[in-house]
């Protein structure tokens, strides 16, 4: 038996909501927002808040949890599930605005600065999150439940 996974993700954005940071490759065939695996122990926002210094040595605000995403998928055969904790996030300094940053462990992934219409023109993961950039609602929590075969 399959165990499903527990993530956090954060959904950087700036204080105008028109720009979200978030993680691709260099070719940006998809976009994703930052974070990883909630070790145990750990809140999804102390897992987001160790994951963005992990990886990009970048300090953030956490605040409303913003959606919970269960996926359920299947790549080749193989079944994935995953539960994420997607909180919004923000720089704790505007001056650490930056053009994009590299990742500390994999040079092929950035963390890059996108509006939403640059997000729409991509796939963006989880599945679902760009309608709820779009509402701008930080108080609401959403719950997205994708089931897929690829």
């Amino acid at each position: 038996m399959t165990i499903p996974l527990l993530r956090a993700e954060g959904i950087i954005c700036n204080e105008q909501f028109t720009e979200y940071l978030v993680q691709c490759d260099f070719e940006e065939s998809f976009y994703r927002f930052p974070g990883g695996g909630i070790e145990f122990g750990e809140t999804a926002a102390e897992a987001i808040s160790r994951e963005l210094i992990e990886e990009y040595d970048l300090l953030i605000d956490i605040g409303n949890l913003a959606l919970v995403n269960e996926s359920i998928v299947e790549v080749d055969g193989i079944q994935r599930h995953n539960c994420t904790l997607i909180h919004w996030c923000f720089l704790k300094n505007d001056i650490d605005h930056f053009e994009f940053r590299i990742h500390n462990e994999y040079e092929n992934i950035k963390l890059i600065w996108k509006s939403i219409e640059e997000l729409s023109s991509k796939p963006v993961y989880p599945e679902g999150t760009i309608e709820i950039l779009k509402k701008k609602h930080t108080n609401d929590i959403h719950h997205i439940k994708i089931r897929k075969k690829y």
